[in-house]
């Protein structure tokens, strides 16, 4: 099963938008792997916004702060908004480019769910390439 860990500054949006589609298309196309949501400085609660976009299928109930063993166990680290020294190790991939959620929050969610579609897409083709 492969590890995917997503984190943002406040672990309540970006990273839990990210890690609950990811979880989600997963899911539905047979993939063996799981994501996380974590923050590097974790707000008390999930955006509101991101709670009524993802309902039940929420990867996290609650922000969570990225450890150094999530760092460690994670196959891949996708960070959003942040630099390196901010996660203790280089992430796999850095999105730190995409839309703020609040300032359009159906802009920034529409980049997120096309990165999102684009990594389970190579990852599934690496699942298969590697299927006998």
């Amino acid at each position: 099963m492969k590890s995917v860990v997503f984190v943002c500054p406040h672990g309540a949006a970006k990273s839990v938008l990210a890690g609950s589609y990811f979880n989600h298309l997963a899911s539905q196309l047979g993939l063996e792997a799981r994501a996380i949501a974590r923050g590097t400085d974790p707000d008390a609660e999930i955006s509101e916004r991101v709670r009524q976009d993802v309902g039940r299928a929420l990867c996290a109930e609650r922000p969570t702060k990225l450890t150094d063993a999530d760092v460690e166990n994670a196959d891949l680290l996708i960070a959003f908004d942040l630099a390196e020294p901010d996660l203790g190790s280089p992430a796999d991939r850095n999105w730190n480019e995409l839309p703020p959620l609040s300032a359009d929050f159906a802009l920034g969610r529409a980049a997120i769910l096309g990165r999102v579609v684009a990594l389970i897409a190579e990852l599934k083709a690496e699942a298969d390439a590697g299927s006998p």
